[in-house]
This record gives structure tokens, sequence and C-alpha cells, in this order.
């Protein structure tokens, strides 16, 4: 669906229109693309025996024309099934696939399928009003034929039938007036600043975004952190809708703490005239009441039109102060018996700017939550993704799948009990004994690899036969069965697409090495997209991991003169820290802690180690080398209130907080910057050497062991500590001291990899050498 509010019109396909609701639409249980297949199959089973019989009857024939109503213009589009000549009138067809038992009464279908009469209705309407068609009287009729059996009922679509066409475009009007409205609002908006007063290097970053604009639809934002990224994307995104360039703002990042941060920052810049969604994932979402309690899911929104249609519910009235927030949704579920996760999904079309995590995007499972949307055009949308130098690694993940075979096992029993046949059974459990045969090691064996490769194909086509009812099948076994399917295509990919391994015994994984083609894919379908981050370079790289070597994007880089002298930094040359080696030198790294809290009286020190082990054995040393030192160590599996908590206590209670480099701790905590001044990075935190690496490695495109070592270890590591030492220096006049800890700093390798910022002036090499680093001037501070 395209709008233009200013000239009243709207294009859309016939089959769009007919399925428009206010509620939200039940997740479908079934198979996606494989469902899909199979229906085509009964298409094409159906053409042919209507050729069969009826050689001058046409096939899959386009129409398309403009239909006034009311103040509004649809430009309407499809294509019909079969349109059959008749003796005294054409009979326009339309083939559907169901698993509903046919024959049914007709008032069973029109209820389950009322999408599928207001279809043919639209066909039948328009066919009548085109110019070619002026001789000719037309009827319509729905043929269904289920999939399971081949059973075909045919359904006439009587008068009053008729006008479910004219009752759908009714339906489409609110809509349209509420996105007319907003079309006003944004025009007439008033943007207040991202900041009073702009900061060096800030007014220059703006311009330079829109000259970017000019020159390429990708933008590569790269400023440090706490150069103002978001609310300089955000007033760039802002005034590109507001001119017309763009109906929508997607904000996508990996991080709670920055969605947070883009909806404080879209509030401040527009108060409640630009409405804002954030579309968190159904554990957040999840409810337990009298009248609803969530599954975790699909079957939770089984319901959830009934539920929605009961209610009464106006998706603009559902916003307040321009937003519609988990809490308000959650209130509404438990009043209404709505799950929560349904109704934000509901009212994404009535919002202008969405804020969510980057799976809802490059996740092939989730991405159908913004791409069914209605109204949703990646072609009007700009895309801002922050801390997008973490898309690569965040694109492989979610294209990277897990095959358990206890897992596969019990998915089976729940598809026996749904109907599942014996050979489906069969096959499955064949695959289980396969996947628990797998020994823990790299890349499976060609020959296991192609064995498993036909156990896939052949469960995948079994499973296209099947009479599965899959209304009654778990969802989750249903999940399970199709992604054996995606593991046979994952299987039958080139070698160097994908690392097929097994990490413990009884899984299969399929890790994708180089997402770049489904990057570009993706990032190709938006009218705009802005990648930022504090951490891109190196950038030629980062274009080419994100497959975009061949668009040119446009790179605008944010100076900030103030943080040129804010760091001192030292290389202490006299541990080494890899993982063989560490463990000799954790006193040496607990007394150099120490003596970093001596010098830091009444401010806490940061120590950011490469893994959760290393920093509780330091701790352990550090305790009992210096009892009366606080520690504040990092926990695993923290939320974000829990880690905003942990800092917020460590910097007025503890003298050294132990965090791990990589974590939401390091990379998206921004509450250190002006209030730690002294911080040591124990070692270069690379990457854990592992098969995945090393598939890595082996798929790089030099034919250097030393580049392709330099790519998979030592920039990613780089990145780390690029992030964590950002938020130490936030604005002007802020400083620190930095100890890099371990002498693979002063190696080339690794020092050419620094930032100028973070280069060191001095180098380490005894505890005196510490001593007179430390009793020196310390950089000038910020005054609190």
């Amino acid at each position: 669906m395209r709008i233009d509010p200013e000239k009243g019109s709207v294009h859309l396909s016939i089959r769009e229109l007919a399925g428009f609701r206010w509620a939200p639409s039940p997740s479908s249980l079934s198979a996606g693309p494989w469902r899909a297949a199979l229906g085509q199959r009964w298409h094409e089973a159906a053409q042919e025996q209507t050729r069969s019989s009826l050689p001058e009857a046409r096939f899959e024939v386009p129409v398309e024309a403009a239909w006034r109503h009311r103040q509004w213009t649809f430009h309407l589009k499809g294509r019909i099934d079969q349109v059959l000549p008749m003796d005294e009138y054409w009979l326009i067809r339309e083939v559907k696939t169901v698993r509903t038992p046919l024959p049914a009464d007709k008032s069973i279908l029109l209820e389950a399928y009322f999408d599928y009469f207001a279809q043919v209705a639209g066909y039948l309407a328009i066919s009548r009003i085109l110019p070619e068609y002026n001789d000719h009287a037309f009827r319509a009729q729905l043929q269904f034929i289920n999939i399971d059996d081949g059973t075909v009922q045919n359904i006439d679509l009587e008068p009053p039938e008729e006008a479910y066409f004219t009752q759908q475009l009714d339906a489409l009007l609110p809509y349209l007036e509420d996105r007319l409205s907003a079309s006003k609002r944004l025009h007439d908006l008033t943007i207040q600043p991202a900041f009073a007063t702009l900061r060096p290097g800030q007014a220059d970053l703006l311009e330079r975004l829109d000259t970017a604009s000019n020159e390429s639809k990708y933008i590569l934002l790269q400023a440090p952190t706490g150069f103002g990224k978001t609310g300089i994307a955000l007033q760039y995104a802002l005034e590109k809708m507001k001119s017309g360039h763009y109906q929508r703002c997607i904000y996508l990042t990996s991080k709670s703490t920055g969605q947070w941060q883009a909806i404080r920052q879209i509030q401040a810049m527009t108060g409640s005239n630009l409405r804002h969604i954030q579309m968190r994932n159904r554990a957040e979402h999840s409810i337990e009441s009298p009248a609803h309690t969530c599954s975790g899911d699909s079957r939770c929104d089984q319901d959830a039109e009934h539920a929605w249609q009961s209610a009464g519910l106006y998706p603009p009235e559902l916003f307040s102060e321009g937003t519609l927030s988990i809490e308000n949704t959650k209130r509404l579920g438990t009043e209404h018996g709505l799950c929560p996760y349904a109704l934000t999904r509901a009212c994404l079309p009535f919002a202008e700017i969405w804020i969510a995590d980057s799976n809802y995007l490059f996740a092939p499972s989730v991405r159908n939550v913004f791409f069914s949307a209605t109204n949703f055009d990646p072609a009007t949308t700009l895309l801002i993704i922050d801390e997008a130098h973490n898309l690569p690694s965040r694109a492989a993940d979610a294209l990277s799948n897990d095959l358990p075979d206890g897992e596969l096992l019990f998915a089976l029993d729940a598809l026996a009990e749904a109907g599942a046949s014996r050979r489906l059974q069969s096959i499955g459990r064949e695959l289980s004994h396969r996947i628990a045969a797998l020994t823990q090691s790299g890349a499976i064996p060609t020959n296991a690899r192609y064995e498993l490769l036909d156990l896939c194909e052949d469960f995948q086509r079994t499973l296209l036969q099947e009479r599965i009812d899959y209304r009654s099948a778990q969802p989750f076994a249903l999940e399970l069965a199709w992604r054996v399917a995606e593991t046979a295509q994952k299987l039958a990919q080139p070698e160097g697409s994908y690392l097929h391994w097994t990490p413990r015994r009884g899984i299969l994984r399929s890790t994708c090495l180089d997402p770049a083609k489904w990057i570009e894919q993706c990032l190709n379908e938006f009218g705009g997209s802005l990648l930022m981050s504090a951490t891109l370079d190196p950038i030629s790289e980062f274009i080419e991991a994100c497959g975009l070597e061949n668009n040119r994007p446009a790179v605008a880089q944010g100076q900030a003169p103030w943080r040129e002298q804010a760091y001192d930094v030292a290389i202490d040359c006299r541990v080494d820290t890899r993982l063989k080696q560490r463990d000799r030198h954790y006193q040496t790294t607990a007394a150099t802690a120490a003596y970093l809290v001596a010098h830091s009286p009444g401010q806490p020190i940061v120590v950011f180690f490469s893994a959760y082990q290393y920093a509780e054995a330091v701790n352990h040393y550090l305790e009992a080398l210096q009892p009366g030192i606080r520690i504040a160590r990092q926990e695993r599996g923290s939320n974000q209130q829990e880690q905003t908590e942990f800092i917020e206590q460590s910097l007025l209670t503890a003298d050294a907080l132990f965090l791990i480099l990589g974590s939401s701790y390091a990379e998206g905590i921004d509450q250190l910057g002006g209030r730690v001044h002294t911080a040591m990075v124990v070692g270069p935190a690379l990457p854990e050497v592992n098969a995945v690496q090393e598939a890595r490695m082996d798929a790089h495109t030099s034919a250097s062991r030393e580049a392709a070592f330099r790519a998979a270890y030592i920039v990613p590591a780089m990145r780390r500590i690029h992030q964590a030492l950002g938020r130490l220096v936030r604005a002007p006049g802020q400083s620190a001291r930095i100890l890099l800890h371990g002498k693979r700093f002063a190696e080339p390798a690794y020092g050419e990899e620094l930032a100028p910022e973070y280069r060191a002036e001095e180098m380490i090499h005894n505890e005196t050498d510490l001593l007179c680093w430390l009793e020196k001037e310390p950089p000038s501070r910020a005054t609190d």
C-alpha cells in the first residue's frame, strides 16, 4: 500500500484491500514459503483441470483500475486466477487452498475466510468497469481446495456479497484519514533542535549528512561515543520526513539502552506531535491475567481479532503523549483479554517512527512483523541502524540455526498427535539419530554433511505432502519441523557460506560465515539507510562485510576536537594476557589494579577484562593482596535496570569496577563519562578461538594468514576496546588515564589498530615506570 495524502490517493492490491482490518490478524501456524509452494501446486493442478474442460479459459489475468470512493481515489490492481467464458457471462474464479474440511457450510467458510470473499468481490467490481470488458456480464466464484485430500468446493458469490468490496473500502477510510492527519502533523511539525547548544563538530556533521544524502542512499555515520549521534541522526531524519523525503523512520539498535535513548530524544524533539512505537519481543509483552495468559508463541494471537472487536478498540486513541508504551499494552491486554504483543503489532501502521531490535529486519523468522504491517513501504522509509558495527555479526547470528536431536524427537511426537505420517516420523527419527552420532569437533565430515542433507530434503518433501492439523499442532513442533527444511537449504549452500558443526553432542549447528549478501538485500529495499557507530573503522572492511562495495556509500565523519588531548595512555609490557600465560601474571594484574586505586582517591577505577573467569580470578588475588579494596564485579545475565543500578551503586560505594569487554556494561552504559578518570584494559580481548573463527579465517578473501587473523580476531577486539574507552570521555572537559595492560598492545599488529587518541605515549617495563606514570600530573578533568 502506498498512500499519497496530499493527492487523496492510495495504491494497493485488491488482495491487500480485502485483507485490511483494524484488529490484529492471527499469526499463521503453517509454514510460510513451504505452505505457499504446496498451494501453488494445487493452483497449477486446478488450472490444468479447467483448461482441459474449457480451453478458452484465461489464467492469471491482470486487472488494474482507479476507483473513486468518497474523497479518495483507489488505484487498485490484482491478478485473477481464472476467467472462464460461459454462454451468457464470464465467470471470475479465485482459487484458494485451505485445510478446512470440505465440503463446508458457506457461513463457516465466510467466517473463516472473509477476505477471500472480499477479494473476489473486488475483482468482480473492477472487471465491470474496465473498457475492454464493456460487452460482457460477469459473475464471481470462489473455488476452495483442501490441500490435504484435494476436495474441491465451489461457492458462487451472491449479489448481497458483492458489497464486501465497498465494505472494505469503507473500512479503510478511517485509516486513510488518520494518515492524512499524520501527514499534516508532520508537515506542520516544529522540530526542537537535538541540542540547545551545538558542540564543536555537530553542526558540521549535520551539514555533511545533508550533502551525503545526495551522494548515496547509503550513509555511514561515524562519530565518537558521547558526540550526540542519536540526536544528530534523529534531527536529520525528522527534517527529511518533514520535507516529504520519507513517510516513516525505523530506528534499529541491538541494545535496549540505545532504544530508550532514541525514545527520549524523539519525545524531546517532537513532544506528542509525532507517533512513535517501540516493538519489543513477546517475552517482554507477556501477561498472566484472568482474561488472558500469554503462551509465548503464536497460539497467543488466535483470539486476538475477536477480543479486539469485543473491546471496540481504535488504534489512534491508544496512543498517549505520542506513543503506545509496553506498560499500556499490558494494561489493555489485561483488561480486554488481548495479547499485548499482538496489540502492539496492530498499532504499528499508526506510528511514524518504529524503534526496535535489529532482528526485526535481519532475522528471517521475525521480519514479517514489519513487512506484514499495513502501509509499510520500505521505499518511502528511512532506516537508521545504531551500533552498526555489530550488524554483520548480528545478521550472521540471525541466519544461523541449531537442530538439536532431543528437541526434534519431542517435536515428532507432537506432530504425530497432529496427524503426521509414520514416514515423516521415521525420517525425522533417523535424522535425530544421525545428529546424536556426530562428535564434538570442527566442521562435520563431507560425507556426513551429504547424508544429513539427504535426510533433511526427504523430510522437507514429505512434510509438504503431510495432512497435519496445523490448528492443533503445537507451534514449537511446527517451528522445529520447518527448521529442518531451512537446514536443508543451508547444507546445500556452497562451501564457505556456512559452517556445519557440532558445538556439543546432540546439536547440529549451521553458522553463517558471510551475511554480506543478505545485509545488502535487506538494506536495498529502503529509500535510505543511515548506519552509525563510534567504531565503523576500518570502514572499507565494514562496507565489504555489509555487501555494499558496489553501492558506494557516503561517509559522514563526526570530528570531536575536544577528545584529542583527553586521554593519557600507557602500555604495560610486563604481563602476557594470552589464555595459557595469564595465570602466571594474576598477582601482577591485581597489584597493578591496587596501584591504580591508590592513585585515584575518592573516585573508582574501571578494569575491563576479556572474560568473566579472568575477572573473577584477579578479583580473588586482589582481595588477598588488599582486603580493604571494595570491588564491584559485573555479573552475568542482568537486565537494563539491574545494569543501571549496579553502575550507579558501584560508582558510589566501590573502589574498582570489574567489567567485561563486549558486554552491555562496557558498550551500552553511558554513566561513566566524567565520573571515572582511571581505567585499565586487561589484554586485547580477542574473540574465542573456535571452529567458527577458524572457518572465517579459511573463508577470508585474502590469501594472507596474517590478514585473515587481523580480520577475524584483531579488528573485533579493538572495536570492543574502542567502545569501552569511548564511554569514559563523552563531553568537552572530560578526561581519562588509560593503562593498556598486556605486552601485545605494544606489537604493531595491535597498536596500529588503536584509534589515534588511544595510542600510548609511554611504555611500562617495571614497577618504577608504573609509579612514575601514575604520579605524573593527570589530564585536566571536568568540574563536577
